[in-house]
This record gives C-alpha cells, sequence and structure tokens, in this order.
C-alpha cells in the first residue's frame, strides 16, 4: 500500500501502509489457444489479511480483474441468456448477437491478443463497497503498457511464454487504483455493461503491485496455479462486493472450486 494514501481513502485494507505477500493468476476467459483473440483476465490474492472477512475462516482478499473495462450484458438474466445462444452455437448465436448490437460490440471490442499478460490494463468490471457508503471499481494498470511489441507469429503458447520470459529477466509492476463512483445515474450499480468514464471519476493509485523475478514453469508453480482458489467473496467487510452479478459469483465460484477441486482429485487418482 503506498504511503501517499490520503486519509479519506485509509479504509480498510488500505488504512495504513503495509506490504501483503500475493498469489497472482493469469489466464484468458474461454480460448485453448493464445493465438485466439479473447478477454485476459488477471486474479489477485493477498495473503494473511487482518479484519472480518465476509467468509467464515477466510484470510485472503481476493481481486477479479478482466482486461475489459465493462461486461457485455448488463445483469445475471442477460447474461444467461448470452451463454445459452453461445453454448448453442450457430444460427442461435448469431441471432443473439443480430439483436444485441450493444453486447457484440462490447465482444468485438474486449476481444484481443496482447504482447503479454504483463503489458495491458485490468479492470474489476463491477463496483465494490468502499468503507461506508462509497462505492468504487479497481483498475490495475501496468508500468510496461506500451513498451513491448507482440510477436509477428502467434503460436498457442505464446503469451505463456512472453510471461516466462519476462519474468526470468525482471519483475513486473502494476498501479492499482480506485475509480469512486460520483453520479449513480451514469455510474449504475447494477448495469455492468455501463462504464465508469474516467473523466467523470479519475483513478487514484492506492498501491503498488511487485510481480519479482522469478521461474514460473516450475511443477509446484504449475500445481499452485490449478489449485488457488479465487472468489470476490474473499474479502474484508469494507470491500464487500455489490451488485447483481457479484451477487451471483458468491455461489458461481464456490461451485467453480468445488469442480476445480474434484477435478484435480480424480486426475491424481489416475495417475
Amino acid at each position: 500500500m503506498l504511503d501517499s494514501v490520503p486519509p479519506e481513502h485509509r479504509v480498510g485494507l488500505f488504512a495504513r501502509p503495509r506490504t501483503y505477500a500475493a498469489f497472482i493468476r493469469f489466464a484468458s476467459a474461454a480460448s485453448a489457444s493464445d493465438r485466439e483473440k479473447d478477454v485476459r483476465g488477471m486474479s489477485i490474492k493477498l495473503r494473511a489479511v487482518d479484519g472480518d472477512n465476509l467468509t467464515p475462516g477466510e484470510t485472503a482478499q481476493d481481486f477479479i480483474l478482466n482486461s475489459h473495462p465493462v461486461m457485455m450484458v448488463a445483469n445475471t438474466r442477460e447474461f444467461l441468456e448470452l451463454l445459452r445462444a453461445a453454448e448453442a452455437g450457430g444460427l442461435a448465436r448469431a441471432l443473439y448477437f443480430l439483436s444485441h448490437p450493444k453486447a457484440m460490440r462490447v465482444a468485438l471490442a474486449s476481444r484481443q491478443n496482447p504482447p503479454s499478460h504483463l503489458d495491458i490494463p485490468y479492470w474489476s468490471t463491477t463496483p465494490y463497497l468502499f468503507g461506508e457508503g462509497r462505492a468504487v471499481k479497481y483498475i490495475a494498470q501496468p508500468h510496461s503498457a506500451g513498451i513491448h511489441e507482440r510477436p509477428r507469429r502467434l503460436t498457442d503458447t505464446y503469451l505463456r511464454d512472453a510471461l516466462r520470459s519476462r519474468l526470468a529477466e525482471s519483475e513486473s509492476t502494476f498501479d492499482f487504483m480506485l475509480q469512486f463512483q460520483t453520479d449513480s445515474k451514469v455510474m449504475p450499480i447494477e448495469d455492468a455493461s455501463v462504464e465508469w468514464n474516467e473523466r467523470d471519476s479519475p483513478y487514484i493509485p492506492v498501491a503498488r503491485i511487485r510481480i519479482p523475478q522469478q521461474r514460473i514453469d516450475s511443477a509446484e508453480r504449475e500445481t499452485a496455479c490449478e489449485q488457488v482458489v479465487f472468489n470476490p467473496w474473499h474479502s474484508l467487510r469494507e470491500h464487500r462486493p455489490l451488485g447483481n452479478f457479484n451477487r451471483a459469483r458468491r455461489d458461481i465460484y464456490h461451485a467453480m472450486a468445488s469442480f476445480r477441486e474434484s477435478r484435480i482429485k480424480a486426475s491424481s487418482s489416475t495417475r
């Protein structure tokens, strides 16, 4: 946490300057190959966080961030409609996007082939409480943005390869920032498809993320990456998730964690 955080922003996790150990996982939303354009994700787990956690027995603070500032649809009901159309594929999928032009625009804008996971910003897309009566969104802004070029030939693992080679040579850093809700009409809580414009509410740096130089391709790291569980409800009460997407995530992420655990156990038993 930065020493320069002003008194009015010293809430919960940011109440006093300190350093947390963290686990960070970068991922793609849906694609199996890095060559495919996709939304990229950055999940952060801060460990040994003191305070009243929304998940009993939990001592972590998790942040779930995406490489585009908004969701394709406004709410969970519309998201279910989108998922059903995408799963059906073919004509059903085409008709969905033709009848939902905003979702199509966001889908096209959000899918990308960045130079590296380390070179692009990430947004929470959904809002969170910040103390008493205030709401924020989170942003992680890389210091390396615009420095590196995307390789001319994209491979199925080019993002992973770039992450491995970059961190083998040097550390990587991000600014962690807050964006406060200043107008509930143009910065809604329940509509995740509306971007909170930076002109209306500038991003405020409150912490520095430092990813040290390291090797990421060991067997131990692979296992840890598969086993770690993220959930936005692993959170201090001062930073409670807000909005219908986050309310749904409470159960969905728990189910996903159970599925991941059962898959890992099944894989281990067949070795």
